[in-house]
C-alpha cells in the first residue's frame, strides 16, 4: 500500500472518485427530490379526499333526514290535529334517529309537539337557541339548519315551513354523524366536525384540541367557504401536523382531517433511507474502482520518481521498467537514455573535477589569511592550513560538516566568526593578546553565491593577523603624544616670554618689534591649538576626558563665539547672524560646547568668500536642541560628506591650513553628551552643520561619562 502515500496517488484518487460521485450525487439529489415532492402531493391529495368524502357523507346523511321529513310533512297536511299527533307518535317511535318534532307559528309558540321517548333527555334545547334558530329559518324563508349544543351533546335543529305562519321543527341528535368520525386516519390521525366558528362538534376522544379554533388549518377552514384544501402546519403545542379541510354546507361548519406530520410521511423517511443505503453502496464501489484506477495510473510515475532521486542522489545506474505502451513508456525510455547520458558524463568528468579540487586546495592552503567555508546550514566545509592555526586545531581534528559552535573551541575568535555569520561585510576585530604577546585578529565573512544564478550557498570568512597594523598604529600615537609633549613645554615659555614682551614689562617695543612679536605670537599660539588639538584627540580616544555638566544657554555660548571670531569674520567682510528664539538652557559641559561652536563658526568663516553669510539658528526638537551653523561657501563634495569627521581629514582643493582634527574634536564633545552630528552639503550651495544635544543629561561621579539620561522637561 506504499502507493498510498504518494500524493499523486491520491489527487488521481480524487479527482477519479469526484468525476464517478458528482453524477451519482446530482442525480440522486434531483430524484430524491422528485420522490419528496410526490409524496407529500399525494399524502396532501389523500387527507382533501379523506376530508371530502367525510363531508359527503354528512351531506348525503342530511339530504335523507330531509327527505323523511319533507314525506311526514305531506302526510300531515291532509290530516286534523288529532290525527297529526296519532300520525307523528308512531312515527318518532319507529324512527331512533329523532328526538322530537313539533310545530311552532312565527312567534316561535308551539302548537304541536311530539317527542321521542328514547330520546326524551335530548330532544330539548335552550329557549333562547331554539328562538334564534326560529329567526335564521325565517330569514331564510322557513328553512334552516341550526347545530345546537346539548349536554348529552350536539343537536341538529331543522325548519320546515307547514302552512300560513306555521314551520315543522324537527330536532335529531347527531350520534350517526358521530360514527363517521371514530375511525383513525392512519395510525393515530384522526377527522373532526368544526361549526363556522372553528370551535368542534364531533370529535374523538383521546386528541388535544385546546385552541383548535386558532390552529391554521381551522382558520383556513372557515375562511375557504366552498372550498376544499390541505397543508402542513404546526397546532398550539408546536406539534407538526399533516391536514385538510372539505366544507359541510348545510351546516355551514368543515370536515377536518388531521395526522402527524412523522406518521404521514413516514414512506418519505423509508425512502430517504433506502435511497441512502442504495448511494453508500454505489460511493463504496466508485471510491474502490477510483483506488485501482489512480494506483494504475500513479504506479508508473511513482517508478520514475524513485529513479530520479536515485539519479539526484548520484546513481547514475538506476534504470525504469515501464511497458505500459503509451506515453508514459516513451518518458521512461527517454529517462534511461539521459541517465545514460549523465553516467558516460560523470566518468569523463571525474579526473578533471580532482584536477580542479587539488589546484583550489593548493591556493587556498597557501594564503596567509584564515580562510573557513560554510554552507548555507551553517555547517563548516573546509578551513585552511592558516584558519587551523589560528583556532589550535590539531591536524586530525574533525570538523567537517559540523556546526561553527562544535567545529571550533570556544573563545573570543569563534565568536567574533559568530558576529560575522550574523553581518555579514561588516569586519570584526579580535583582541587575542597574552601576557607573553599581543595579537589582534579581524574576521569578515562574505556570502557564497552560484555564478549566474545568484542562489546563496553558504558563506566563506577571511581571518587576518591584524597585529602589526596594531603596533604600527599604537607606535604613531605614543610619537604623537612624545612629540607634543615635547613641543607644548617650550612653547608655553615661548609664549610666555613673547607676552612679557608685548605688555612691555622688559620695555617698550617700537611699532616695527611690535609688529615682529605681535606676529610671532600668533604663530606661537596657532601651533599651541595645534598641539592642544592632539592632546585632546589623545584624551578622547584613551577616555580620559572629563564632561562637567551644569546649565548653559545654548544662544549664551552661540553668541559669545561670535564675538570671540568677529575680528577673524570682519577682516574677510563676512557677516554672521545668530536666530534663537529663546535662551535653550540644557545640561552640557559650557567649555566643550563653546569649542563645538568655535571650530563650525571658524570652519565656516575660513571658507565663506568675501561678503559672505553666516547664520547661526537654535531649535527646539522636544527630546534634545538642534543646532546649526551655515555657511554661503563653495560647499563640500558628496563623496566628502562622510569622512569629513575622520582624523587628519581634509577636503581636497579647500585646505586652508589646520591639522584636519576640529571637527573629530567637535564630534567627540558632541557624542560625549549622547547627542548626534552630521553634514549636508551640495557644491556651490555652502554647507550645513547640525547637531543636537539631549534634555537632561547626567554625568557619573567621575565626570568621565554620561551615564543616564533623563525625561525631556516641559
Amino acid at each position: 500500500m506504499n502507493w498510498l502515500k504518494s500524493s499523486l496517488s491520491r489527487r488521481f484518487a480524487v479527482v477519479m472518485g469526484a468525476i464517478a460521485l458528482l453524477p451519482v450525487l446530482v442525480l440522486y439529489q434531483r430524484v430524491l427530490t422528485a420522490g419528496e415532492r410526490g409524496i407529500r402531493d399525494a399524502v396532501l391529495q389523500l387527507h382533501r379526499k379523506l376530508a371530502e368524502r367525510g363531508a359527503e357523507r354528512i351531506e348525503d346523511w342530511l339530504e335523507a333526514v330531509n327527505g323523511r321529513n319533507r314525506t311526514v310533512l305531506l302526510a300531515l297536511g291532509s290530516l286534523d290535529e288529532a290525527g297529526r299527533r296519532s300520525l307523528l307518535k308512531r312515527l318518532i317511535a319507529g324512527d331512533a334517529g329523532t328526538a322530537s318534532f313539533a310545530l311552532v307559528g312565527r312567534d316561535g309558540a308551539v302548537r304541536l309537539s311530539v317527542e321521542n321517548p328514547a330520546l326524551k333527555g335530548e330532544a330539548s334545547i335552550p329557549p333562547g337557541l331554539a328562538k334564534a334558530a326560529l329567526r335564521r329559518a325565517l330569514a331564510n324563508g322557513g328553512r334552516g339548519t341550526t347545530v345546537a349544543r346539548s349536554a348529552s351533546g350536539p343537536l341538529l335543529v331543522l325548519f320546515y315551513p307547514f302552512g300560513p305562519g306555521i314551520y315543522a321543527r324537527t330536532i335529531l341528535p347527531l350520534k350517526p354523524v358521530t360514527r363517521l368520525f371514530a375511525a383513525n386516519v392512519g395510525w393515530t390521525g384522526f377527522a373532526v366536525l368544526v361549526d363556522e366558528t372553528g370551535r368542534p362538534l364531533i370529535a374523538p376522544e383521546g386528541h388535544d384540541l385546546a385552541g383548535l379554533e386558532g390552529w391554521p388549518i381551522t382558520r383556513a377552514a372557515v375562511r375557504s367557504g366552498a372550498d376544499v384544501g390541505a397543508s402542513e402546519f404546526i397546532d398550539g403545542s408546536g406539534e407538526a401536523y399533516v391536514g385538510a379541510y372539505a366544507p359541510v354546507r348545510t351546516l355551514g361548519g368543515a370536515v377536518l382531517v388531521l395526522e402527524p406530520r412523522a406518521e404521514a410521511y413516514l414512506v418519505l423517511d423509508e425512502t430517504h433511507r433506502a435511497a441512502g443505503f442504495a448511494i453508500l453502496i454505489v460511493i463504496t464501489g466508485a471510491l474502490f474502482v477510483s483506488a485501482l484506477l489512480a494506483r494504475l495510473l500513479s504506479a508508473p510515475v511513482l517508478a520514475l520518481t524513485r529513479a530520479a532521486e536515485a539519479v539526484s542522489q548520484g546513481d547514475f545506474e538506476a534504470r525504469v521498467d515501464i511497458a505500459t505502451g503509451d506515453e508514459l513508456q516513451d518518458l521512461a525510455q527517454t529517462f534511461n537514455a539521459m541517465a545514460e547520458r549523465l553516467r558516460q558524463y560523470s566518468l569523463l568528468q571525474v579526473d578533471r573535477l580532482v584536477v580542479e579540487q587539488r589546484r583550489t586546495e593548493a591556493v587556498l592552503f597557501s594564503i596567509d589569511e584564515g580562510i573557513v567555508l560554510t554552507d548555507r546550514d551553517g555547517r563548516v566545509q573546509l578551513v585552511n592550513r592558516r584558519g587551523r592555526e589560528m583556532f589550535e586545531l590539531a591536524s586530525d581534528a574533525e570538523y567537517e560538516g559540523r556546526p561553527i559552535v562544535e567545529a571550533f573551541p570556544e573563545g573570543p575568535l569563534r565568536t567574533a566568526l559568530l558576529a560575522a555569520l550574523e553581518k555579514p561585510g561588516e569586519p570584526k576585530e579580535v583582541n587575542l593578546s597574552t601576557e607573553q604577546d599581543r595579537r589582534f585578529v579581524r574576521t569578515v565573512s562574505s556570502p557564497v553565491v552560484s555564478p549566474g544564478r545568484d542562489v546563496e550557498l553558504g558563506a566563506v570568512f577571511a581571518l587576518r593577523d591584524v597585529t602589526l597594523e596594531r603596533e604600527l598604529d599604537r607606535m604613531k600615537e605614543d610619537f604623537l603624544h612624545y612629540i607634543t609633549h615635547d613641543l607644548r613645554n617650550p612653547l608655553s615659555s615661548a609664549s610666555g616670554f613673547l607676552d612679557i614682551l608685548m605688555k612691555g614689562t622688559a620695555g617698550v617695543l617700537n611699532p616695527d618689534q611690535m609688529s615682529i612679536v605681535s606676529s610671532v605670537r600668533r604663530s606661537t599660539a596657532r601651533l599651541m591649538g595645534m598641539i592642544n588639538n592632539i592632546l585632546d584627540i589623545a584624551k578622547m580616544e584613551a577616555g580620559r576626558m572629563r564632561v562637567q555638566l551644569k546649565t548653559v544657554s545654548l544662544a549664551g555660548i552661540a553668541s559669545r563665539s561670535i564675538e570671540m571670531l568677529e575680528q577673524f569674520a570682519k577682516a574677510k567682510n563676512v557677516s554672521v547672524h545668530l536666530v534663537a528664539v529663546e535662551e535653550f538652557s540644557l545640561e552640557a559641559d559650557a567649555d566643550m560646547i563653546e569649542r563645538v561652536f568655535m571650530n563650525l563658526l571658524g570652519n565656516a568663516v575660513k571658507y565663506t568668500p568675501e561678503r559672505g553669510t553666516i547664520t547661526i539658528s537654535i531649535m527646539d526638537e522636544g527630546p534634545a536642541i538642534r543646532c546649526c551653523v551655515e555657511d554661503s561657501g563653495e560647499g563640500i563634495p558628496s563623496e566628502a560628506l562622510a569622512r569629513v569627521f575622520e582624523k587628519f581629514e581634509q577636503v581636497q582643493g579647500r585646505r586652508r591650513g589646520g591639522t584636519g582634527l576640529g571637527l573629530t574634536i567637535t564630534r567627540f564633545f558632541v557624542e560625549s553628551h549622547l547627542g548626534r552630528i552630521w553634514v549636508e552639503s551640495e557644491l556651490g550651495r555652502g554647507a550645513r552643520f547640525f547637531f543636537s544635544i539631549p534634555k537632561g543629561l547626567v554625568a557619573d561621579g567621575d565626570g568621565l561619562r554620561i551615564i543616564e539620561p533623563t525625561p525631556a522637561r516641559d
